[in-house]
């Protein structure tokens, strides 16, 4: 019992020894406006650690008056680290670890670190005003929202958050109002379901930002017709895609900043607002039907600006076309695509049951040389389009012995022949094997 005793006195006095050799850190952390900064973590790294993450010397956090103290330090130089974020922050507010201040913690004493305030308890001021394109008055919209900031000042006010929603104050002559954000990067979004969805990226900085315009629509209706060389309907697929080449001067810009605050985040590979513009077009979506019976389309809430027009059957691409999307209105379009019809059929010499079938190719010939497919069905019948041009059939995949191809009253076997303005019959007669 005595010599357990002894070790536990021992120990005691070993434990005392280290805190008398240990020091102290103590700090204070509060907002720019002085409000102080609650649970943010704090701890130190020394200097000799190269880059000032893996070694944490000691940790806390702050309390309700934004005070920290952080005990057992070892004497020795550190560094301040502040927050959770990546890259991190090191007093007096610096991510470069050459600008961090540097502190010495001396055995036995208590450093008294200078307070340092961060950007982002109080927030600054994000205000402007929506204007819709048709009217070019100010417009009432559901909902303007700043999402999504993982900027370091955000984190280490929000520890725990990885996700955080601004919505904004709105008038009915279109002015808004965000009272308070953090700095940082942000998606600036509009979210109503009567208007076209568009979103800008805005970095909020030091200074409030006043006067954004951002421009909304409700989108226009895009309805057309598209038939065939001979004014038939198409079985085809109506495609509309933004052409970003073309759709710089689109209608629907960024948010323009009237007072230069609060700079636009213009990406990296454009330094201009047509750079960004571009990306807000972006957000245009492919959008894609089917032809109807009448060979009528229409699509509903689309952007304005450049789109191309490009019809599809089975695969092979009939037509693109550019056409301008306007603000107001809508957009009707016609088009006749130049091509034919071309409707086919096998039989079977002496009226023969048909066996099962393959396919045929139609090969177009010349520079722009394109293979076409039809595809017989148990009865030998088979469609396919093609454009105008001169072509062969080739049967060699159908199956069995052919004994001819005819176009009307022209024998077409073997022959390349042309398929110009009027929709055509083929006719293969095969010879089945017995």
């Amino acid at each position: 019992m005595t010599s357990f005793l002894l070790v536990l006195f021992l120990l005691g006095q070993v434990s005392a020894s280290l805190q008398s050799q240990a020091g102290i850190v103590t700090g204070i952390l509060r907002t720019d406006n002085d409000r102080p900064l609650e649970g943010i973590r704090i701890a130190v790294t020394p200097v000799g650690d190269t880059n000032g993450i893996s070694t944490l010397e000691s940790l806390g956090q702050t309390d309700s008056t934004g005070h920290y103290r952080l005990e057992n330090v070892s004497p020795g130089r550190y560094y301040i680290r502040i927050g959770r974020g990546n890259p991190p922050m090191y007093h007096p507010g610096v991510t470069e670890l050459v600008r961090a201040t540097t502190i010495q913690v001396i055995a036995g004493s208590t450093m008294e670190v200078p307070e340092m305030k961060l950007a982002g308890g109080g927030g600054k001021s994000v205000s402007g005003r929506v204007v819709d394109l048709a009217t070019g008055n100010g417009r009432r919209i559901e909902q303007l929202v700043l999402c999504c900031d993982r900027s370091l000042p955000f984190l280490f006010a929000n520890p725990a958050a990885t996700i955080r929603t601004f919505s904004a104050t709105m008038s009915d002559d279109g002015s808004f109002e965000f009272p308070s954000i953090p700095p940082g990067n942000y998606s600036l979004s509009t979210a109503d379901p009567r208007i076209v969805y568009a979103s800008w990226a805005l970095a909020v900085g030091e200074s409030q930002i006043t006067g954004l315009e951002l421009d909304v629509t409700e989108g226009v209706a895009v309805r057309g017709t598209i038939l065939d060389q001979a004014g038939a309907p198409l079985a085809a697929v109506v495609r509309l895609r933004p052409n970003t080449l073309k759709s710089a001067s689109s209608p629907i810009g960024p948010p323009t900043n009237t007072t230069g605050h609060g700079a636009l985040l213009i990406p990296k590979t454009g330094r201009s607002l047509n750079g960004l513009q571009v990306r807000v077009f972006n957000a245009a979506p492919d959008i894609t039907d089917s032809l109807g019976p009448d060979g009528q389309f229409e699509f509903k809430k689309v952007y304005p600006g450049t789109y191309v027009l490009e019809i599809t059957t089975k695969g092979i691409t009939l037509l693109e076309r550019d056409i301008q999307i306007g603000t107001t209105g809508e957009t009707t379009i016609a088009f006749q695509v130049p091509v034919i019809h071309v409707t086919g059929r096998v039989i079977a010499s002496n009226d023969a049951p048909l066996p099962k079938l393959n396919y045929i190719r139609l090969v177009r010939s010349g520079p722009d040389s394109e293979v076409f497919y039809g595809f017989p069905d148990i009865e030998g019948n088979f469609s396919v389009l093609l454009a105008p041009g001169q072509y062969r059939v080739f049967t060699e995949r159908l199956g069995p012995s052919v004994k001819s191809v005819s176009e009307g009253s022209r024998d077409i076997t073997n022959t390349e022949f042309a398929f110009q303005g009027r929709n055509s019959q083929i006719i293969v007669t095969i010879e089945p094997v017995q």
